[in-house]
Parts: C-alpha cells; sequence; structure tokens
C-alpha cells in the first residue's frame, strides 16, 4: 500500500469523524444550550472506539495467513482518521478553562468525568473488541 493511499485514508476518515463532532456539538448547543455534553460524548466515545479498533487491527496484523500490513487500512481510516477528527482535546480544554473562574467545581467534574470515562471507554472497547475477535 502506498504513503498517499494512506494519506488519504486518513483524511477521509478525519474527514467523516470531524463532521459527526460537528453536528454532535450543533445538536447539544441547541438542545442543551451548550457544546460541553457533545464533548465529553465524543471523547468517550472515541476511546471506545479506540478500544475495539487497537484489537480488532492487532489481531490481524498479527495472522499467519495475512501480510504484515493487512491491519494498516483499517488503523489509518478508522483510529488515525475518524477517530482523530472525531475527538476533541482542545475543545476540552477550552471549556474547561471557561468554567474555572466562576464554576470551579463543575470544571473540576467535567475534568475528572472526560479523563476517566475515556480511560474506562478506552478498557470497554478493548473488552469488546476481544469479544469481536475472539468470541
Amino acid at each position: 500500500m502506498s504513503l498517499l493511499t494512506l494519506w488519504l485514508l486518513v483524511a477521509i476518515g478525519g474527514a467523516f469523524g470531524a463532521l459527526l463532532r460537528f453536528w454532535l456539538t450543533r445538536l447539544s448547543a441547541w438542545r442543551w444550550g451548550s457544546s460541553i455534553p457533545a464533548t465529553l460524548s465524543v471523547n468517550i466515545l472515541g476511546s471506545l472506539i479506540l478500544g475495539v479498533g487497537w484489537v480488532i487491527v492487532s489481531y490481524y496484523q498479527h495472522m499467519p495467513c495475512g501480510p504484515e500490513d493487512s491491519g494498516l487500512p483499517a488503523y489509518a481510516m478508522i483510529e488515525l482518521g475518524f477517530v482523530g477528527g472525531f475527538t476533541t482535546f482542545s475543545a476540552f480544554a477550552v471549556e474547561l478553562r471557561g468554567m474555572l473562574p466562576n464554576h470551579w467545581l463543575r470544571a473540576l467534574a467535567y475534568m475528572l468525568g472526560s479523563v476517566l470515562g475515556s480511560v474506562m471507554g478506552l478498557i470497554l472497547g478493548y473488552i469488546l473488541g476481544g469479544f469481536v475477535v475472539y468470541g
């Protein structure tokens, strides 16, 4: 697989991830008057997707019957592209910074919920990926 093909896969996946995040952010702002629920949700969901993808791509890369880079196109498009475009640390940081002066307790809850939720999402995704691959 050529480097240009991998770049295109990352770009296509990233475009879809960024567009989905954009629409979820708009929906959140319309529904709840804030983008914070969308940012929290996409970061946790993105971590879950990353965990599932991690197991699946690792499994297919180490299959004796396939080439070493058999999982590379999926990894490039889904994990680097889609999840990279879908999740957002920068929006999380800006939202957190906006809460700190007047709502420090809410900011602390948001920070802990984002970090712990994302780590738990990754672990759950890893477990779910194991069920998908190994049954």
